[in-house]
């Protein structure tokens, strides 16, 4: 409700206008019975002069709006202009309020001095300049408020576009692999081969394209991912590819990025297992430490210089560069990536990204298994 109210300029306004004159009733009234000993039925004249402050000030809000818009000296002259003719307003109503209630004099007998005495104009002033200042205050506030928040969507905006952009980029990449090795299959006539690996990149473009970048999944359902891309690769490579999974019960439960492995892997396969008559081992541990997520994909394979290449000289064209820049996207300053040489042979990278859980996920997917 409260979030609603500040949400609508209208409601906002209205709210705070009647309740801020009602208040000033309230306080006018119990200023008046108390300290100046005014009747009982001194309530009355409070209500007309709230009635009549809220009439003039809602006035005095259109001019504000009017002059928003004007720089800053021009909205200080208008403001200040307005101001002190609503608080000579405000003055001779309360005067011709109080007369009128209490029948005190006859309108003949007032002199123009009688409605607007220094000391009833200092105090309109101050009320007035107190409710310029609110109000002033507020819309200044929700301005800053409105343009954070557009902020904070064009980033978000921006953020979803970049993930996309980095996301979609892997799925060409490996299609051109797969298929150039379908149609291997094909002109070799290993149809049953070819049409198993159909089968297999079917349910992976399946998973690949119903999967939202900006959504994390558990790990275990990333696992199920790669376990259907390394299906994939395992028929181009037969027993040349062989993978060992090493995950901690803590860590199964932890949210990931969609994908988030699979360059990192198939960089791997290009560098360690292609190139490499006798193939190799691809090994992806997992474990939870220090509130952090630890993921490792190492191989077998010949190494490298140990340093992590760019998008441009690396060899995926997305690989690493491209996980580096989803995890920034994602988590900031808040994660690790380091890829480092393997003895006796072989390279590791390793990923550390902060360890939030879903176990309930995680018991649907034990399950399902």
């Amino acid at each position: 409700m409260i979030r609603k109210i500040a949400r609508n300029r209208t409601i906002l306004f209205w709210t705070l206008q009647i309740g801020g004159w009602l208040g000033y009733a309230v306080l006018n009234y119990l200023i008046g019975i108390e300290v100046i000993e005014k009747p009982e039925d001194y309530f009355v004249p409070s209500l007309l002069y709230a009635a009549g402050g809220a009439v003039i000030t809602y006035g005095l809000r259109w001019l504000y709006r009017l002059a928003w818009d004007l720089r800053p000296i021009s909205i200080l002259l208008t403001a200040g202009t307005g101001a002190l003719v609503a608080s000579m307003l405000f003055t001779g109503y309360r005067s011709w309020a109080h007369i009128w209630y209490y029948g005190m004099f006859g309108w003949a007998d007032l002199s123009f001095v009688d409605y607007f005495n220094l000391w009833d104009l200092t105090f309109s002033i101050y009320v007035i300049g107190t409710w310029s200042g609110f109000y002033f205050g507020i819309r200044y506030y929700r301005t800053v408020q409105d343009q954070r928040e557009r902020l904070l969507q064009a980033t978000s905006m921006a953020h979803q576009a970049q993930l996309k952009m980095l996301r979609y980029q892997l799925n060409p990449h490996f299609l051109f692999n797969t298929l150039n090795a379908i149609s291997t299959l094909v002109l070799e006539q290993e149809n049953k081969t070819a049409n198993e690996m159909l089968t297999r990149l079917s349910s992976f473009l399946r998973h690949s394209l119903h999967s939202d970048p900006m959504q994390k999944v558990s790990l275990i359902r990333e696992l199920e991912a790669l376990q259907l891309y390394l299906s994939i690769e395992q028929v181009r490579f037969d027993d040349h590819l062989k993978v060992a999974f090493e995950i901690d019960q803590a860590a199964r439960s932890a949210l990931v990025p969609g994908l988030l492995l699979q360059p990192l892997i198939e960089n791997a396969i290009k560098h360690a297992i292609a190139v490499n008559e006798e193939g190799g081992t691809i090994r992806i541990t997992a474990a939870v430490q220090d509130d952090k997520l630890w993921l490792e994909v190492s191989d077998t394979g010949p190494g490298s210089t140990g340093t992590i290449p760019s998008a441009s000289k690396g060899a995926s064209g997305v690989g690493l560069e491209n996980t580096r820049n989803r995890l920034s996207v994602l988590y900031g300053t808040q994660f690790d990536l380091e890829m480092k040489q393997q003895k006796p042979a072989g390279l590791a990278v390793t990923i550390g990204i902060p360890f939030e859980s879903n176990d309930h996920e995680n018991h649907e997917s034990a399950d399902r298994r």
